[in-house]
């Protein structure tokens, strides 16, 4: 039996300072390329846990690790910009021309940056429930209480944050049934609905294993990046970006996609009642096909 975690295929490059990359495919392999950034906690195994859907929908599903998560090696210093040229990296070894991108979450700003740096070689952009800037008055209007504390966390030093975060961790592996209980405890009516499907926990369980497989460093910096300035102007975006946020999610509120629909240029938005965080998996045919649909 196929293991329900196992991608199409998986494959790593060297960038150009030495690093690896790694990153898994599912899907079409003849299909539309998208390139999907993921959250944090997440990982190269991060996608919809059918990936018959995602191949019907003719879609080439390309996901790779950030620095420190996975198999991608640690970056130290890195900062938001330094994603859209490992994206394109591995945009062109893989042969790809233009391409679309997807990202989730935490892997929104990275969606933002890669739209602003790579311009028209990318068709179309999603920002799925993605993080807008926190350097800004009101940032943290309407998100609960534990991620409020959790981005107030992210602001802290490094050293300081890090044992904190690696407690977290081994608590998480330790007993994944309840971290996973946890996280359903703070989430939406749709949210419990949603991980309650095995497949769905499964993956999410999955994801966030992989993700810290080397340990906390990557997450750690990504923190620290997440609440960080983006370090340049929403207003100078070029591709269309398509905004997908939930009322039901006090994770990353809908407040942060109307900001982003304000300043980016040609924004599509899809702001939705209902639903939360995990959102993205009940609407994954929604979303891709906004991406890959042509006109």
């Amino acid at each position: 039996m196929r293991n329900p975690m196992a991608p199409l295929s998986e494959g790593s490059i060297r960038l150009k300072d030495g690093r690896r990359l790694a990153f898994a495919e599912s899907g079409d392999p003849a299909g539309v390329p998208v390139i999907f950034l993921h959250g944090n906690p997440g990982s190269r195994y991060m996608r919809h846990p059918d990936d018959s859907l995602t191949y019907r929908m003719g879609v080439r599903l390309i996901t790779p690790d950030r620095p420190g998560y996975g198999l991608s090696d640690f970056q130290p210093n890195r900062t938001l910009l330094d994603c859209p040229s490992d994206i394109e990296q591995l945009a062109n070894m893989l042969g790809l021309g233009r391409f679309a991108l997807m990202g989730v979450s935490a892997g929104g700003p990275y969606a933002a940056a890669c739209a602003w740096k790579l311009g028209d070689r990318l068709t179309r952009v999603a920002i799925v429930s993605g993080a807008a800037p926190f350097d800004r008055p009101g940032a943290m209007r309407e998100v609960n209480r534990d991620y409020r504390n959790a981005y107030t966390m992210a602001g802290w030093p490094e050293w300081l944050l890090h044992p904190l975060m690696a407690a977290h961790d081994r608590s998480v592996r330790r007993n994944p049934d309840r971290a996973l209980g946890a996280l359903m405890a703070h989430s939406s009516p749709d949210d419990r609905a949603a991980l309650s499907d095995p497949a769905l926990a499964a993956q999410v369980q999955g994801w966030r294993s992989e993700a810290t497989r080397q340990g906390v460093r990557g997450m750690r910096r990504e923190a620290r990046i997440l609440v960080s300035p983006w370090g340049f102007p929403l207003e100078e975006i070029r591709p269309e970006v398509h905004l997908w946020y939930w009322d039901g999610d006090s994770i990353v509120p809908p407040q942060m996609g109307l900001y982003l629909a304000k300043r980016i240029p040609r924004t599509v938005a899809h702001f939705m009642p209902n639903g939360g965080h995990f959102s993205l998996f009940t609407n994954w045919k929604k979303i891709l096909t906004s991406l890959v649909s042509e006109g």
